[in-house]
């Protein structure tokens, strides 16, 4: 009888394992494997297209949105709280709320471009929701590309209810044309099988046209909106600054912005942040990158609070991780945070501007 047993112990296992071998083999065939450079758009200026000109001043805004689901209701799984997502009818009101701030913000600041991460076609935990759709048709005046950085079939976490399919990334909405838009994968990532359900970070750059009006000759602005890694499993955010002050050395005239999930030079974050068990924000040092770029922050207002529980203020946790970094060919002259108070995202939007020297 003992022996019977056994047999069927045995036999289970084995079925077991197997199953999740093939299951394992499943998604590695099915696995998203981005290029290290793709070309999402080329375009030709005619001479007598309006293009920018050395002087012009250009506004950012900047704004992780948190796939409208991580509003002020929510704590996070992933990062020591329990649900893995919100109600339906509170993402599609996080949503609304999302883009009418940016419909306000664009029309009354004149906004040239718009640059948003974590922006959510086809997930389970924003309901399938296409956002970047409902971003198009809200933002009628702008151009946009969307870099992907997170495609996967099924996320098996939280067991006790998955996150599923994920399909999301970087936005960039811009009022100018420009000659070329870049998606550029970052160097980083996680080993198998862990890649098989996590992110895979990019750098989306558009490249803007900008005539110098005493030569009459074209230069190059880049806009580069970057998602940098949270969960660093090692060098993970290293490598990606090392990536991004490479791609910068030979670009003076560059505006950089995002979510860096690190804190700038110069900024001291809170203890709590530094001690936080799930994410710490990686330290940027001061000689990280040439002394001629230049880190644009607001350091009064908080970009991000901590996801382990529904947002109290003055009580949850928070810091300050986007912001923007500018080329030597373009002046900073205003960065503000705008306090939102994370009602509908765990971040605030970032409105930074600059002018082409």
């Amino acid at each position: 009888m003992m022996k019977h047993l056994l047999h069927i112990l045995l036999w289970s296992l084995s079925t077991l394992v197997a199953g999740l071998l093939l299951l394992l083999g499943l998604f590695w065939i099915r696995e998203w494997r981005p290029a290290p450079v793709e070309v999402l758009d080329t375009a030709a200026i005619a001479d007598d297209e309006p293009v920018l000109r050395r002087g012009d001043t250009v506004r950012i805004v900047s704004w992780n949105i948190g796939y409208a689901g991580l509003g002020d209701d929510m704590d996070f799984f992933y990062d020591g709280g329990k649900r893995m997502r919100t109600s339906q009818a509170r993402t599609v009101e996080n949503l609304q709320r999302i883009l009418r701030f940016l419909q306000r913000t664009a029309d009354s600041a004149r906004v040239d471009f718009i640059l948003l991460q974590e922006v959510d076609l086809d997930s389970r935990r924003s309901y399938g929701i296409d956002e970047y759709d409902s971003l198009r048709r809200a933002l009628p005046g702008y151009e946009s590309w969307m870099g992907l950085n997170y495609v996967a079939d099924f996320v098996p976490i939280p067991l006790t209810d998955p996150m599923g399919r994920v399909k999301g990334g970087v936005a960039t909405f811009s009022r100018w044309r420009p000659q070329r838009v870049v998606r550029y994968s970052y160097p980083s990532g996680f080993s198998f099988p862990m890649r098989l359900f996590n992110l895979k970070r990019c750098l989306l750059s558009a490249a803007i046209p900008v005539r110098d009006t005493a030569t009459g000759r074209l230069d190059t602005l880049f806009v580069n909106n970057t998602h940098n890694t949270a969960y660093d499993t090692g060098d993970m955010r290293s490598r990606e600054l090392a990536f991004l002050r490479n791609y910068l050395s030979d670009k003076p005239y560059s505006i950089t912005a995002g979510d860096w999930n690190s804190c700038p030079p110069g900024y001291r974050p809170s203890r709590a942040a530094l001690q936080d068990a799930h994410f710490r924000p990686f330290p940027i040092g001061q000689t990280d990158f040439p002394s001629d770029l230049r880190f644009v922050y607001d350091s009064r207002t908080p970009s991000v609070r901590y996801d382990y529980e529904p947002y109290r203020a003055g009580s949850t946790t928070t810091t300050v991780v986007d912001f923007a970094l500018c080329g030597p060919g373009v002046e900073a002259v205003g960065c503000e945070t705008i306090d939102l108070e994370f009602k509908n995202s765990d971040h605030n939007p970032v409105v930074a501007t600059f002018v082409i020297r």
